[in-house]
């Protein structure tokens, strides 16, 4: 067998040159030098032997371990100084057949109860005891060619051939001329992990050939005795769960099939249940999404990922809904702890909370959404490729830099803890992220040019880019429902013709006030008011955002909050000829909120937007007759203005490239790993 590191112990016991060693370090400290060795190095030797016995981890080499020896404590004491020399002189005293067979031999009496009352040194169960006898009954098993192979890997080993003697050993019992005495485990190879080991990290890094192919070895290895080993929708699973991840729908459509037929044929229930699960998962053709039945071996995963079904728009069910299904996934899955008597994976549990953290930042909940991220953060492990971690860290990019905090985003996002480890699927999602927050940062400061010349074409493969969604374009892809309804006001009110935008707007009301997403319906709020405006409704609309105005100046959301401060200042200038009111008294009032307005315009880089309100600001302060303020507004107009024509002429910019081609350098290394 070769040996991997962090594989687990082989179950067939093969004699390797390292375990000569470790044999003669407990013959040494035992036998020898037993009771002469001063405890400071005694157990600076046991936390040595310990770790090579339970090979946990690779082996060290004959030099590596003298070097340990040579770092011990205690170094002046001649016992110590005569056993380090005794075992460095060890592949001398070794050359031949005979002195390999009177050196493993000498071993029996240290867990051979002694005559008498008198125990041996050590037990036969200890884990030192035990591998005397390991190592002891492997040797007696050897043939003479076997142990002259043992001899010449050992004495290569130690002359620093570290490949000596770590071979697979071949089981024919044809041509098997090592063993003297055989067992059942000499009769035939069994499984192994490494197979499985490079199938994953094929999949990890996108190779399409070792991957499926090392996964085929795996499984085609003998398991148990019988005759079909009944595991081959296994293989299919996996290959099905590797298709989805990358969206090729297509082609796991196609192996589903396959694996319900083979799970059926071999009364494999619970591959059976994981088949039907995925093919729930997979888009449906009428859009409608498929639940699942609880059953009593679906797994509580499948039922959380029913509640991001119901998170999309088109379900067209509220969010209630999705509560309660989330309800059910965590009651779900105690049951299963439970019943099943494991232990709860970390990974499955912080999921539950990834998934609370998404439908509160939906519902507008932003402060417990965070509360639900900060858990999932504080509780996995860094340089992993958890996806739980990495969609929490997204997504609070993502709210990050709607909210201006364009840098704090791109800096959370490409600092190496976050990006070590990802598999090339999950780099996917990293890169198509930072794509999407540079196109954000872009289209708001109106960089139409350098968008189309150096962005769009480095757009990530698995990219769902929506023109619409940053630029007011005539694109035929829609958006999901009520925003691209949303996206039609806007447009409509862009030129001029809001009027005609009515119908959408009410639909989108009505759909996000029912389906619960606040954060979609006090924008619709806005828009309302604003198209208000349109019909001299200039009261009915102040009101109508001043219900609203307390949830946005939290700042959640700083581009709602800013229009709606826009918005609700033309409303009060509108009304400024109330008979209750003088005039000045409501041009004064509304000088708050369009600062707040310019304020979070200039602060999320919309200087075109910032230009408008700067106007209205000049012609506030003109009429009340506010001479040094309105100047300066001027001042700040010109900026803007001046830093609009400097973004639409600039064909470049400098940090934009610089990210790209790091995120591009993290590729290249995640996929050479």
């Amino acid at each position: 067998m070769d040996y991997k590191p962090g594989s687990p112990p082989p179950g067939h016991n093969v004699l390797r040159p390292h375990h000569v060693d470790v044999f003669a370090m407990i013959l040494l400290a035992f036998k020898e030098f037993h009771g002469k060795l001063p405890q400071q190095f005694l157990l600076y030797i046991y936390r040595f032997l310990i770790v090579e016995v339970s090979e946990a981890v690779q082996p060290a080499t004959h030099q590596q371990i003298v070097d340990f020896l040579k770092g011990a404590p205690r170094m002046n004491d001649l016992n110590v100084h005569n056993f380090i020399l005794a075992f460095e002189s060890a592949p001398k005293q070794l050359t031949n057949v005979a002195q390999l067979t009177g050196f493993f031999h000498s071993a029996t009496p240290l867990y051979t109860d002694k005559s008498g009352d008198e125990p041996s040194i050590l037990f036969r169960r200890s884990p030192f005891g035990f591998f005397c006898r390991r190592c002891y009954t492997g040797f007696s098993r050897l043939a003479f060619y076997g142990v002259m192979e043992l001899l010449k890997d050992y004495q290569s080993w130690c002359a620093g051939d570290t490949k000596a003697g770590y071979g697979p050993v071949e089981k024919d019992l044809l041509t098997g001329d090592i063993w003297l005495f055989t067992t059942m485990s000499d009769y035939g190879s069994t499984a192994h992990p490494q197979a499985f080991e490079a199938w994953e990290k094929g999949r990890d890094t996108g190779d399409n050939v070792i991957g499926p192919e090392n996964l085929r070895r795996y499984f085609e290895q003998m398991f148990h005795t019988n005759n079909d080993s009944g595991i081959r929708q296994n293989a299919l699973l996996n290959l099905i769960r590797m298709h989805y991840v990358r969206k090729e729908y297509a082609a796991a459509s196609k192996l589903l099939q396959e694996a319900i037929a083979v799970a059926r044929t071999c009364g494999d229930r619970v591959t059976l249940q994981h088949c039907i699960s995925m093919l729930h998962r997979l888009p449906a053709p009428t859009g409608v999404p498929v639940l699942n039945e609880i059953q009593p071996d679906l797994h509580p995963l499948e039922v959380l990922y029913d509640v991001a079904k119901l998170l999309q728009p088109q379900s067209g069910q509220p969010l209630t809904l999705a509560f309660e299904k989330l309800a059910h996934a965590i009651g779900l899955y105690n049951s299963w702890v439970d019943l099943r008597r494991i232990s709860p994976h970390e990974r499955e549990r912080l999921g539950l909370n990834a998934m609370q953290a998404v439908l509160w930042s939906t519902l507008g909940c932003h402060g417990l959404a965070k509360v639900d991220e900060s858990i999932v953060q504080a509780f996995s492990r860094w340089g992993d490729d958890d996806p739980n971690r990495l969609n929490s860290l997204l997504n609070q990019a993502h709210r990050m830099a709607r909210n201006g905090l364009y840098e704090d985003a791109l800096i959370s996002l490409v600092q190496p803890r976050t990006w070590r480890g990802l598999s090339l699927d999950l780099y996917q999602e990293w890169a198509n992220m930072i794509w999407h927050i540079l196109a954000l940062r872009i289209s708001r400061r109106g960089q139409r040019r350098l968008f189309h010349d150096f962005l769009l074409p480095r757009q990530p493969s698995s990219s769902t880019f929506v023109s619409k969604e940053y630029f007011f374009d005539d694109c035929t892809t829609p958006l999901p429902p009520m925003g691209d309804e949303l996206h039609q006001v806007m447009s409509a009110r862009r030129r001029g013709q809001a009027v005609t935008a009515i119908q959408p707007l009410l639909q989108s009301l009505w759909n996000s006030e029912f389906q619960g997403r606040f954060p979609l319906y006090r924008l619709g709020i806005v828009l309302l008011a604003d198209v208000g405006l349109e019909f001299g409704m200039s009261k009915y609309c102040r009101s109508l955002i001043e219900g609203i105005l307390p949830q946005l100046l939290p700042g959640h959301e700083v581009e709602y909050r800013a229009l709606a401060c826009y918005t609700l200042g033309r409303c009060i200038i509108a009304s400024s000829d109330s008979e209750h009111c003088p005039a000045a008294a409501e041009l004064r009032s509304s000088l708050p909120h369009l600062l707040m307005a310019e304020e979070d315009y200039v602060h999320l880089e919309m200087f075109e937007a910032a230009s408008d309100v700067q106007w209205l600001l000049m012609v506030v302060y003109h009429n009340l007759g506010m001479t040094a303020e309105g100047a300066a507004v001027y001042e700040r107009y010109n900026c803007s203005t001046a830093k609009v024509r400097m973004y639409e002429e600039s064909p470049v910019d400098e940090e934009a490239e610089r990210v790209w081609t790091l995120v591009t350098d993290v590729g290249v290394q995640l996929a050479g790993r």
